[in-house]
């Protein structure tokens, strides 16, 4: 049996660490800043006011970028973090405006870092975010030899009243579940571990994944999901949309609930993709585990009236996305919980 801990990360010292920085993070805002606990961005007023806001989130790529760099496809990993960012905007109705990168290793390696960049830049003309600038450093002391990391800034901008924080959401809600073409770019260290100890290679097929490989697999791309809901979001048909990163689907639709609300997500509602089957029973990945750690399969939630989804669902299939009727919003303690069945 192998756990997430087991692969080295610990998500209740990291919960924990990140609880004990509110205060001072917080000592650090203005009037201008909107408050949006558990929020995918930070989002402030512009200097002088004006309804436009200013949304700023920040991430990076993470241990996918070992199978990336196994696989010569760094570019491809680094336009993931462009996508990633570009969604936890999305989700507080916010739209790319510019993005910075930071890139460092022990020793740049030009070819690699080239490839970095042309990756970033390919994803931000595809968001529409210009990439501003960003960062080089060479830390001997601090990264593995050969080794990479890449991260990113990006700014966005939102009219005040299409802002998504979460307070439109009710009892009796409606969750769509937006289909995922595999791990996008969280859970890597554990997904890392049950590869490396299944003995294939990158070239080999996946079982169950009728003819990809399991580097095809493990390197699918972080969608993108602006375009499918740009519609949705200017008719304010979305009362909330959740971007199912680390913590999986329970993880990050909490952080859109407000007090009194409770999601209920159908664990039997879709099918996983074939990765997270292999991962799930080549690694004896316990079912909580893998439900706190990966997408299974979900990469977007959409929160929606009752009376409007049924169309919301139609239009971002006519977009075409895949959708699932992930659950719904019922009245208890603030969380999101499995339930088993339809």
């Amino acid at each position: 049996m192998m756990r997430y801990r087991d692969a080295g990360v610990d998500l209740v010292r990291s919960d924990t660490v990140k609880r004990a920085l509110g205060e001072a993070v917080r000592s650090t805002w203005g009037s201008g800043v909107r408050s949006l606990p558990g929020g995918f961005a930070g989002v402030t007023e512009w200097p002088g006011g004006g309804p436009a806001l200013l949304a700023a989130t920040m991430d990076g790529v993470g241990t996918k970028l070992h199978v990336a760099q196994a696989a010569g496809r760094v570019g491809d990993a680094a336009a993931d973090l462009v996508y990633h960012c570009a969604n936890d905007l999305l989700v507080h109705g916010a739209r790319p405006l510019a993005f910075l990168d930071y890139i460092a290793q022990a020793r740049l390696d030009p070819p690699l870092v080239q490839a970095v960049i042309e990756g970033l830049s390919r994803a931000c003309r595809e968001v529409g975010a210009s990439l501003l600038g960003g960062e080089t450093a060479e830390m001997p002391d601090t990264y593995l030899p050969g080794v990479v990391d890449v991260a990113g800034c990006m700014l966005g901008i939102v009219e005040g009243p299409r802002l998504l924080d979460g307070s439109a959401v009710d009892v009796g809600d409606r969750l769509l579940g937006l289909g995922a073409l595999g791990l996008h770019t969280n859970g890597f260290s554990l997904a890392r571990s049950v590869w490396a100890r299944s003995g294939l290679g990158l070239e080999d097929a996946l079982p169950g994944g009728a003819g990809v490989t399991v580097g095809d697999a493990l390197l699918a791309p972080h969608r993108w999901y602006g375009p499918s809901l740009a519609k949705a979001i200017g008719r304010s048909e979305v009362h909330a949309l959740a971007h199912v990163t680390g913590g999986g689907i329970a993880g990050n639709l909490v952080r859109v609930l407000r007090e009194g609300r409770r999601a209920r997500i159908h664990a039997s509602g879709w099918t996983w993709p074939p990765v997270f089957r292999w991962l799930v029973d080549r690694g004896g990945v316990p079912e909580d585990d893998a439900r706190a750690t990966w997408n299974l399969g979900i990469g977007l939630v959409v929160v929606c009236a009752p009376g409007t989804c049924d169309a919301l669902a139609r239009d971002l299939q006519d977009a075409g996305e895949t959708v699932v009727r992930l659950g719904e919003v019922v009245a208890g303690e603030r969380g999101a919980e499995w339930v088993e069945g339809t």
